[in-house]
């Protein structure tokens, strides 16, 4: 049974309602940028009352915490079904590289804004707990793939950690980089090499090296 399945029809009710405000803050804040967005623009947007929306978050700011969590929560969510999937491990090495384009095509909307309010550099260095959560949960899932790599004799016996956080960090980089432009054709070349320079220089001689 999911999460929503044991809500009461109340409770699921404002969690839609919610969801509905977040998705129109979300348009209005890629648009225009955080700061030229009002709580009366969002809540015109969403079709309630600005009064409503205060019931839901006590200001903006809170808004855009939940905003930044939920989204977060999303895109993590969608990478580690990459990493906990099927398949050997240099595969799923390879498929969560291949994949980063789609899933940046996919959040694009919420990496603009996010970037847009932080700065890519101040991106990076995180100041939100949870976000430094969301990057350790990569970061160990990463690992983990990785130690069973060398382990079964497919990838060199590389500091797990190290890469697995050095990789994260190219992703994230390359992701807040192309933030506002995106370009699937460049992305999918600029991964193309992040996949080559990983990938490839892990493998042990002699080990599947399936494209």
């Amino acid at each position: 049974m999911t999460d929503n399945a044991k809500l009461s029809r109340r409770q699921r009710e404002r969690r839609r309602h919610k969801e509905e405000i977040l998705a129109a803050a979300l348009k209005l804040f890629s648009e225009k940028g955080f700061h030229a967005v009002s709580m009366q623009e969002i809540a015109t947007a969403a079709e309630f009352a600005t009064g409503t929306l205060y019931n839901f978050f006590a200001s903006k700011e809170a808004l855009f915490e939940e905003l930044t969590h939920s989204r977060g929560d999303r895109i993590v969510s969608d990478l580690t079904a990459i990493l906990d999937g099927p398949g050997e491990e240099v595969d799923r090495l390879r498929t969560f590289i291949r994949r980063q384009p789609a899933l940046q095509e996919k959040h694009a909307e919420f990496i603009k804004v996010y970037v847009s309010e932080f700065g890519t550099r101040g991106a990076m260095v995180s100041k939100n707990r949870e976000e430094d959560e969301f990057r350790t949960i990569l970061d160990t899932k990463l690992a983990q793939l990785l130690e069973a790599g060398i382990t079964r004799g497919v990838f060199r016996r590389v500091d797990a950690a190290i890469t697995a956080k050095a990789l994260r960090s190219v992703m994230e980089t390359l992701a807040f980089e192309i933030a506002g432009h995106f370009d699937r054709a460049k992305a999918t070349h600029a991964f193309a090499k992040v996949e080559q320079l990983f990938v490839e220089g892990l493998l042990l001689p002699g080990a599947s090296n399936d494209a």
